[in-house]
This record gives C-alpha cells, structure tokens and sequence, in this order.
C-alpha cells in the first residue's frame, strides 16, 4: 500500500504486472488514501482485486493542533486496517510509502503478517522513517544504509520504462529542451524559460514546457504563438517518457519517479530540486546522481536567467560532457530492480 500521490504508485505497477503473469490466480490488493491522486488512477486499475481508501493525513513537523486531527485519525485507520487486514488475510503487506501506510503496517506487525517497505527517496520519508525499525525488510532505491534488515533493489518503475523504451533510445533527438516541473508544475521555473524565449529562439533551440495545470493559463497567455512550433506549451502530458524521448536535454525536478524514469531513458538532464518537500529529499535525491556525474543539478534559490541558460547550453552543445552522462546513467541505472523486488519478496515467503 501507499499513496497520497502516483510517485508511490508507479513503482508497484510492473512488480504487480510480473507477479500476476506468474501467477494469474494471485490476489493483490491496495490501500490507499481518499484524498490521494492515487483514488482515480487504480479505479481504472484491472491489477488489483481490491482497492481501499482510508482518510488518512500526515503529520505537520511543528506541533499544532491539526496533528491531533491526525493522530486521531491514525487510531482510526489503525482499527481499520486491523479489521480489513483479517478480512483479505495477506500473506505479505508491503508499504510503498506516503502517511497511510504507518497505520497499516503497524496494524500488520501488530497480526504478526510478514512486512515490509520501499523507499524510493535518498532520505527516509515520516512513514518508513517511523516503520523502518518494525517491518521486517526494508527495500531501497539508494544505498542509504545498511544493516541485516536493508536491501538495495532500485526502482521498479526504472525497469518498467527501460524494458518499454529500450529500442528507442539510439534515436539521436535534434536541438530541443523539455523544461517539467513536476505533476503540479513549478511557477519559478516556468517564469525564467518564459522569460528566456527570445534566447532560445535565437539559438535556434525548441522548448517543450510542460507547465502544470495551475500555471498554463497564465503562461499560454505571454506566449506569442506566431513564433511558431519552436516553444511549445502543454499544461500536462500523461506519458512523459515519451516526451523525453524527443528532447536531448530534459529539465526537471528531481522526485524519485522522475529520477527513475530518467535513468531507464539515460537522458542528459539539468536537475532542479523543489525546496518544498518534506526533509529537502529531491536534494537528496539530485546529490545522489551528481556524485556519480549522471547529471547537472543548479539549486532554486541559486537559478537565474543566466544561470540556468548557461547551463542548459553547456548540456546542448557540450559532445563530450553528454557522452560522459549517458555512460554514467547506464552504470546508475538499475534495470533489474522489479525482479530483485520480487525475489526480496519471494525469500520472505519462502522464510515463512
């Protein structure tokens, strides 16, 4: 289980997706949370054989009052999951992280039913911070720590996109950039790729900014569309790995699905790390692909309209530079990380 947003869903779909054509008869289920982005994604889902939202939020990191709100409905959740835990009677519950999960997994522990919990992040988030030390194994997507309980397994989303990709990633993409905030977009970033439109058109360089649904309205409007197909607009894209596909530069966040998504498709990217997320973790995350030079990162607070151009024209121009990142990728990349999640799983079973 996990949720509250489709980072913690993309990476069980093809560990879910291998497990049934293995075993069609086998019965997974999901608990998510009501409010999540995850409810009308597995709705849709033929994967699970039942979903289950719970009215769950996280805790705010300075006592306040909506933090009782919160423990409270943790209690709830947690008697919750006791009862559903009896009915569906699981073999194995498995936290993909977000706040629902504590609850849950506490509840599994609690029934002596096997645990366990992937982090995708390069930091512990609030949840497997807190079940770390209950579950039974932790799963990680960095080398975070190491003691008899972790695992270094990767992301399964990586694998997912590289097995659907791999035959398409020779094509040599032409003099263009992908500038994505992220699902909800990133207002600073749009305004200075904005604000760099005459730069790029004289450089002759395409930009595809992906804006977020919030933001397009207000950006669509500064755009002069008789400058024609060279800067283009979208509020929203639902397949983004084959928008990547098209750019030869992505510039991005640095959440974990991205990162996994980047890695599979070996993209030369220009990290920018949103520093507004729980315990600066797409710092983290960025730092993690920096030190192995499988990136450029610049940070929010450091990004000018200088600044950011400079380095997206290093990244464009710079053969040797974009040769050494694609190199460097393809050692980070872990594409066997669904199939060394299922044999975590698998030995768990098997010790039971």
């Amino acid at each position: 289980m996990g949720g509250g947003t489709l980072g913690h869903i993309y990476p069980v779909l093809p560990v879910v997706s291998k497990l049934k054509a293995r075993d069609p008869k086998l019965l997974v289920y999901f608990i998510g949370t009501k409010t999540g982005l995850e409810r009308e994604f597995l709705n849709k889902s033929e994967f699970f054989a039942g979903t289950y939202f719970l009215d769950s939020k996280g805790f705010k990191r300075k006592i306040s009052f909506e933090n009782l709100l919160t423990l409270y409905k943790y209690f709830r959740n947690y008697f919750l999951s006791r009862k559903l835990l009896k009915e569906i009677k699981p073999d194995i519950v498995v936290g993909m992280g977000g706040y629902v999960s504590g609850a849950v997994l506490k509840a599994a522990t609690k029934m002596k039913i096997r645990t366990a919990i992937h982090e995708q992040n390069a930091v512990y988030g609030l949840a497997n911070k807190f079940l770390k030390k209950k579950v039974d194994r932790v799963l990680l997507a960095f080398d975070i720590e190491k003691n008899e309980k972790t695992r270094l397994v990767g992301n399964p989303r990586t694998s997912e996109i590289y097995e659907r990709y791999k035959r398409e990633q020779s094509l040599t993409p032409e003099r263009t950039v992908l500038v994505v905030g992220g699902s909800r977009g990133a207002e600073r970033i749009n305004d200075i790729i904005i604000a760099l439109k005459e730069e790029f058109l004289k450089a002759n360089i395409k930009v595809i900014l992906i804006t977020g649904n919030l933001y397009y309205r207000k950006n669509i409007e500064k755009i002069n569309q008789s400058k024609g197909p060279k800067f283009i607009i979208k509020s929203f894209v639902r397949n983004l790995p084959e928008l990547m596909l098209s750019a030869r530069v992505v510039v991005t966040r640095s959440g974990a699905t991205t990162l996994a998504e980047i890695m599979a498709l070996r993209k030369v990217c220009l990290l920018i790390p949103s520093p507004n997320v729980t315990a600066n973790h797409q710092e983290k995350n960025a730092l993690e692909i920096v030190k192995k030079e499988g990136a450029l990162m610049i940070r929010e607070s450091e990004m000018t309209k200088d600044s950011l151009f400079t380095k997206i024209l290093q990244l464009l121009d710079d053969k040797d530079l974009r040769r050494k990142i694609i190199t460097n990728l393809t050692l980070i990349a872990d594409v066997d990380a669904c199939d060394k999640f299922i044999k975590e799983l698998d030995e768990m079973m098997a010790i039971g």
